[in-house]
């Protein structure tokens, strides 16, 4: 877990380089968005499942919910 840890890390602070409106912002709000929805534990893992597949982490959203604005429902590799 450490390693998803560390990757968690460099995308915030890629994203803070950066700053808001680059794309490593919107890929670090989607991982802060993941980490609130299912933790911290299941985020590193996915990390260090998407840095060895050479995927990323995305939110996958559902409008079911009868709002006008569609929210995030699961995550998953892209």
């Amino acid at each position: 877990m450490g390693k998803g840890k560390d990757l968690f890390g460099k995308y915030n602070d890629l994203a803070k380089e950066n700053g808001v409106g680059s794309e490593d912002c919107q890929y670090a709000s989607v991982l802060f968005q993941a980490l609130l929805m299912v933790g911290e534990r299941k985020v590193f893992e996915l990390l260090e499942e998407a840095d060895q597949s050479g995927k990323k982490l995305a939110l996958e959203y559902s409008n079911d919910h009868g709002g006008e604005e569609a929210i995030p429902s699961n995550i998953i590799l892209v």
